[in-house]
């Protein structure tokens, strides 16, 4: 180009092609126009999922006498995994691997994941595999609350509406507690424990960090030691010399 003779192309393209075509566009009325995003700022604190937790493990289906464990185990899941409601219902036992408590999340089925890029190895802690109880022996890892496999969807996600929305209110909670409020608590307590934005990316199935600074909230700092002190710890396997060093808050 005349005006800037001998200079890269990408310097061409910043100083000259960029603004010129900013101007072109902002005289043609096609401007950036202000966000209308109303980002979500629910998460549970440690106290509030322990009360949700009691809640679900408490509920009981018409005429049974004792409490459903259905949904108890995908709260817990989503909790200690960060998943979205239509992959917790797509994963299979097949998928899962106890040694190092993983599970795959396949991504590719319908109603899965958002894309492909969202298949991952997500690791639970040991809070949520206690609380999930006993798998099935095949098929989908999670069910109804009448043990039979979810059907997937397309943009689905709220095949269990219904049963969470139960446990929400028996625990107390408003209608701003949805299932998806999950993903972002895990996100606020994952990253709180461990700092590893990476990991949080990772797990989360996220591939642009503007995303994941979405679902991680503003939390206060004794947060990792209330997640401790009811069980969750997201924290990578250390020797025991070193975390033994860690404080941990006790009842007392």
């Amino acid at each position: 180009m005349a005006i800037y003779p001998g200079r890269a192309p990408d310097t061409i393209r910043r100083q000259v092609r960029v603004p010129i075509t900013a101007v072109i566009r902002w005289a043609q009325g096609n401007r950036r126009r202000p966000s209308t995003d109303n980002k979500r700022v629910r998460w549970l604190t440690p106290e509030e999922a322990e009360a949700l937790l009691q809640a679900a493990a408490s509920m009981t289906l018409p005429r049974h006498a004792n409490p459903e464990p259905y949904t108890l185990a995908k709260v817990a899941f989503l909790l200690g995994s960060g998943c979205r409601t239509g992959e917790c219902f797509a994963v299979n036992v097949a998928d899962w691997n106890g040694g190092s408590a993983q599970l795959w999340i396949p991504a590719i089925e319908v109603g899965a994941g958002k894309t492909r890029s969202s298949a991952r190895w997500v690791k639970l802690p040991d809070r949520s595999v206690e609380l999930m109880g006993d798998l099935p022996i095949k098929g989908r890892m999670f069910r109804t609350p009448y043990g039979k496999e979810i059907k997937l969807i397309q943009g689905g996600g709220g095949q269990m509406q219904a049963s969470f929305n139960k446990a929400r209110d028996l625990a107390g909670l408003g209608d701003d507690v949805t299932p998806h409020v999950l993903r972002h608590t895990w996100a606020t307590w994952f990253y709180a424990q461990t700092r590893d934005f990476g990991g949080l990316m990772d797990q989360g199935g996220w591939s642009k960090a503007d995303m994941a600074n979405r679902y991680r909230k503003l939390a206060p700092d004794d947060l990792s030691e209330r997640l401790l002190k009811h069980g969750w710890d997201f924290r990578p396997e250390m020797p025991e010399d070193r975390r033994s060093k860690l404080r941990v808050v006790s009842d007392g």
